[in-house]
């Protein structure tokens, strides 16, 4: 994935998101593997906007959409 704001002719915005820090304590390991076992470095932002996308796909793909399900923190 490239670094950075995407570069496209598609019109963005910006999002404030509040997440637990045990969450993005959890985030932040996972692209810490991510680039130790792969070699791919990736940023936050590019993750969550993967991870939005893939769910809204799914959704889209299973009919009616459904509450997300709710993530705890530990």
């Amino acid at each position: 994935m490239a670094r950075g704001r995407p570069k496209s002719d598609e019109p963005t915005c910006v999002l404030a998101v509040r997440v637990p820090i045990a969450l993005r304590e959890q985030l932040d390991r996972s692209l810490d593997a991510l680039e130790t076992r792969v070699g791919l470095k990736a940023s936050r932002n590019e993750i969550i906007r993967h991870a939005l996308r893939q769910f809204l796909e799914a959704e889209q793909h299973q009919g009616q959409p459904r509450p997300p399900p709710r993530v705890e923190a530990p």
